[in-house]
């Protein structure tokens, strides 16, 4: 029988070792609600193991894919927005961008900027576009403390209204929303984090997936660690969380309390961030259907993104029945011009954050990839991995998952007798074969046959787009005068320093953002 070196295949003790031990998990859930056999629980801002899961499923790998945080599954994930036509350096890919208000004065006085999110959700679940919303309410005892649950009529969105600082299981209670109440046209409010997580998910087709009906994304600097602020606000202000009845940021972090307002510095509030938010280079929630955020400087108003068709034609619907007034933010140039200066610097920040981190770190958070105009000026041979590992295609998948465990990687180029290159195999094959075939089932008969390979005159961008259109993590690299000869291989970890490296050398060349 087959020990696995320190138990590197299965997944949750790569996501422990990686994420959890790291302090790089943002409580999302996602783990919790899709694991198949109910092995894991968000506790806090962790996530434990409830049993050993591998007894039964050694090499599930859903866990770890799935986390937002972690390398696989990034490049499927961004199928969902790839169709628009518009892609933007600092806030992605974008249908349109325009200003939003509520037309119900009740609800925008309850709310801050625009009401926009309330008022979307408020009028699917009354029309019954949505037979659901998740969003996050409040909790009786701590009212600054996120509860998130399935709203089911437009009572329960109501409740919800407000900014919520703190980790919230949104992806659990989306997948308890499908599991427990059998929904499957359902509104989800997200952070750029969960967003991600719920895309993965879709990407790899869980069966939880599939069940949202628009997915509204909301700008996000990052999220507090709730122990440690409120630790923190207790100790400095002399204030009980329980006295906290609403947080808001304007040019302070301001905390509405029983006794009055208190306003705290930025620079004291951002000390409280989670360390996976301070690597983070979305601001907009590049993934969601809608994206909304605050218009700052202008009251009342709100920024909205429309990035899919789904989200476009829903919209497009609220603001035809008169839910939801619109103005072009052409005409608030400064409002534009904030948004875009907040999402590249915090692109720019959530880079040398991870450089940082690299200095330290054995594993950093990766941070999703876009096709930007920088990754054209550098060729692959300047950025591709020289030494590559190869198996042969006649190994039986045993031998192959020993290989995995004494080496970091999990996907290598399959070559025949001949020393010919004829697929590439990686842990999501090896994963599908049952464990008592894994003696006798060859490399070869599982490998992707059918790459898109690269040469080293390409670019960076070519080979982003490779990866994009076969759905991978890395593109083998072959020399043009010997097309069976392997030169080497690039990987979305090889992009990822790439970008870190010019992120810091734009700041020490003075001509970084922040």
């Amino acid at each position: 029988m087959l020990v696995l070196k320190e138990n590197r295949l299965i997944a949750f003790n790569k996501l422990k070792r990686n994420i959890i031990d790291n302090g790089f998990c943002t409580a999302c859930g996602a783990c919790e609600g899709a694991c198949p056999v109910r092995a894991l629980q968000v506790k806090g801002e962790k996530v434990e193991r409830l049993y050993d899961c591998s007894t039964i499923a050694d090499l599930c790998p859903i866990c770890y894919e799935i986390c937002p945080h972690s390398e696989p599954l990034l490049l499927r994930s961004l199928e969902a927005v790839y169709n628009a036509p518009i892609r933007s350096e600092a806030v992605g890919y974008v249908r349109k961008i325009l200003l939003a208000q509520s037309n119900d004065s009740k609800i925008r006085e309850k709310s801050r900027d625009g009401a926009v999110v309330t008022t979307l959700l408020d009028f699917g679940v009354k029309n019954k576009i949505f037979d659901s919303a998740i969003v996050t309410q409040t909790d009786k005892d701590t009212p600054v403390k996120p509860k998130p649950s399935v709203a089911l009529v437009p009572d329960d969105i109501c409740t919800a209204i407000g900014t919520k600082f703190f980790p919230s299981s949104v992806i659990r209670t989306y997948s308890e929303a499908v599991l427990n109440y059998e929904k499957k046209d359902i509104a989800l409010v997200a952070v750029p984090c969960q967003a991600l997580a719920l895309r993965k998910i879709d990407a790899w087709k869980h069966k939880i997936s599939g069940k949202t009906k628009v997915l509204i994304g909301l700008f996000c600097f990052g999220t507090l660690s709730l122990d440690s602020f409120l630790a923190y606000v207790k100790k400095e202000y002399k204030v009980e969380p329980s006295e906290i009845k609403k947080m808001y940021v304007s040019s302070s972090l301001v905390l509405d309390t029983n006794r009055g307002p208190i306003r705290m510095p930025l620079s004291k509030f951002k000390k409280h961030i989670l360390p996976c938010c301070k690597t983070c280079i979305d601001y907009t929630s590049e993934l969601a259907d809608i994206s909304v955020g605050s218009a700052y400087p202008l009251k009342d108003w709100s920024v909205v993104i429309i990035r899919t068709k789904a989200g476009e034609d829903f919209f497009n619907y609220v603001v035809q029945k008169g839910i939801i007034n619109v103005r072009n933010i052409e005409q608030e140039p400064e409002v534009f011009e904030g948004m875009i200066v907040a999402a590249l610097n915090k692109r720019n920040s959530g880079l040398i954050e991870a450089n940082k981190l690299e200095q330290t770190h054995s594993f950093v958070p990766v941070r999703l990839l876009r096709e930007t105009d920088s990754l054209s000026d550098v060729k692959v041979e300047d950025i591709m991995s020289k030494d590559v590992i190869t198996v042969s295609s006649n190994m039986t998948v045993c031998e192959l998952m020993t290989i995995m465990t004494n080496t970091t990687y999990i996907g290598y180029p399959v070559i025949n007798e001949n020393n010919e290159l004829v697929g590439i195999v990686t842990i999501e094959e090896v994963a599908k074969v049952d464990k008592d075939s894994r003696w006798k089932t060859t490399v070869g008969s599982i490998a992707r046959q059918n790459i898109d390979v690269s040469y080293p005159g390409e670019t960076a961008l070519d080979v982003i787009r490779k990866m994009r259109k076969q759905g991978t993590g890395r593109v083998i690299v072959l020399d043009p005068k010997d097309p069976q000869k392997i030169l080497g291989i690039v990987t979305k970890r090889d992009l990822m320093h790439l970008l870190i490296k010019q992120a810091s050398e734009s700041t020490l060349s003075g001509s970084g953002i922040g």
